[in-house]
């Protein structure tokens, strides 16, 4: 089996074929391949900074013989996105509006263009004996990189592919032979990406978090947090965007055919749902953020996530790549200023402490009779110290969970708690029928009734509550 595997050569450009046969250890001839051999023009398309390449997205328009095709390869984000597609040039020449939407996140706000040119002579030849027996083959390309128009790469690879029937000796000869021509064996060859060189080899806006303990500095944490959710936020991303191409596609097929079900595509909440996972995050980590990025992560996602009432990918606007702009950039660098590198644990340990102070404040001095402002407020910090738990579930594991557990049942006590609305203006009321203006009565004195209820339910359950609250706080 050795001898059957290829082996790979890298040649100096510019050198003529070498002499490949021999008689005496039975390589009679070299029969070119024409159906294995071509020139290909390879434009790549990206932003300029090369992020889709960084990314492992290769887009590009190719150009073989003549005859031109649109290729999309990112086998490291599959299932969402294709390895090895093409798509056959349009008369318009344009990048087709399914390629440029799936790639759409990774290019965010840059714009698409050329980043360079890659061009491909490839030569495949035949080893064959006096006999005719196929003895393996030779391909033989020869690449070139050019930005700008400049040329900035020249190399040329040579793989050879023995068949069964080649022998020791024969291979011998055939290593011997691109070796002493200035050949260099290799394992393998560089991959396009690491030919093109930087910033094409730069770091990927999405890295894969790494693992870490309970011992790992603040700045660590934050990141590993927000690469994870990016993580999440890209794949909800793009399973909707192939979902909704997926149904045009069999929309397109139904309106062929009158009897085919109409085309279910996948919904926007899974992607809503991650956006809102990191507003909570973000929350969770307010007195660790710089303030003015943090304000502006938070009306964004706040807008963006309104947007996504609309249920359609096409409904969010630029606001949406301004956010995973945002993201990137704390993935690389949390804005933590001079608490970088202190140890996470503590730091967020002291915020968890704090918000539970505040909780027990305000719960512990609500009585039936207290004032609305007190009730509003009592929900209001729950609801900002389950914010934090949940978004510090990640450091503080079941611990988390348990806290978690204990808030929500505090803030589905405090919900119906709430103030009922007032009565209406006298000049709103001057339009009211008579009937209109009783069940509204009614109705705000069912409402009155309700909220008293939930306020003694409130006081009597609140004790057990704090007795829990008090006593996971000690495990934090």
């Amino acid at each position: 089996m050795g001898r059957r595997r290829k082996l790979f050569f890298e040649l100096p450009y510019s050198l003529e074929a070498p002499r490949l046969t021999n008689p005496s250890v039975g390589i009679d001839r070299l029969t070119e391949r024409s159906d294995a051999t071509f020139e290909m023009v390879i434009t790549l398309l990206d932003a300029p900074d090369q992020r889709l390449l960084r990314a492992g997205v290769m887009l590009a328009h190719r150009v073989v013989d003549g005859l031109g095709d649109w290729y999309l390869d990112a086998p490291t984000w599959q299932p969402w996105l294709p390895t090895d597609h093409s798509e056959p040039l349009g008369a318009a020449g344009d990048l087709p509006d399914d390629l440029a939407e799936l790639v759409r996140p990774f290019r965010r706000r840059a714009t698409l263009g050329p980043v360079a040119a890659v061009t491909i002579e490839r030569h495949s030849y035949s080893l064959k004996d006096p006999e005719d027996v196929s003895l393996g083959s030779i391909r033989d390309e020869r690449i070139t990189i050019r930005r700008g128009g400049l040329t900035t790469a020249r190399f040329r690879e040579v793989t050879l592919v023995p068949s069964p029937a080649m022998t020791g000796p024969q291979r011998r000869f055939l290593v011997e032979s691109l070796t002493l021509v200035g050949g260099i064996q290799v394992d393998a060859f560089p991959d396009l990406v690491s030919s093109l060189g930087a910033p094409a080899t730069g770091l990927t806006d999405y890295p894969e978090p790494r693992e870490w303990d309970s011992k790992v500095s603040l700045e660590t944490f934050v990141s590993q947090v927000f690469a994870t959710r990016l993580q999440d936020i890209m794949r909800a991303d793009l399973a909707l965007r192939a979902s909704e191409l997926a149904q045009r596609v069999k929309d397109a097929e139904s309106d062929e055919d009158a009897s085919a079900e109409p085309a279910q595509g996948m919904g926007i909440e899974p992607l809503v749902n991650e956006l809102s996972g990191l507003r909570h995050q973000i929350s969770s980590l307010a007195s660790v953020l710089e303030p003015s990025w943090r304000a502006g992560m938070e009306n964004d996602l706040a807008a963006v996530i309104a947007q996504g009432s609309d249920r359609h990918l096409s409904a969010l606007d630029e606001r949406y790549y301004a956010v995973l702009d945002g993201l990137i950039a704390a993935t690389r660098a949390p804005q933590l200023g001079d608490l970088s590198n202190r140890q996470a644990a503590p730091v967020l340990r002291q915020q968890l402490e704090a918000g539970t102070r505040i909780l027990l404040d305000r719960c512990s001095k609500l009585r039936a009779d207290s004032p609305d402002d007190a009730w509003e407020a009592a929900l209001v910090a729950t609801r900002e110290l389950l914010g934090t738990v949940q978004g510090l579930g990640i450091l503080f594991g079941k611990l988390a969970r348990k806290f978690s557990k204990q808030l929500r049942k505090i803030q589905g006590l405090l919900e119906p708690a709430q103030p009922v609305p007032t009565w209406p203006a006298e000049q709103d009321l001057a339009e009211w029928t008579t009937a209109q203006a009783f069940e509204a009565g009614r109705a705000l004195q069912r409402a009155g009734d309700t909220r008293d209820a939930a306020r003694g339910r409130f006081e009597e359950e609140w004790p057990g509550l704090r007795r829990k609250i008090i006593s996971l706080r000690a495990m934090v």
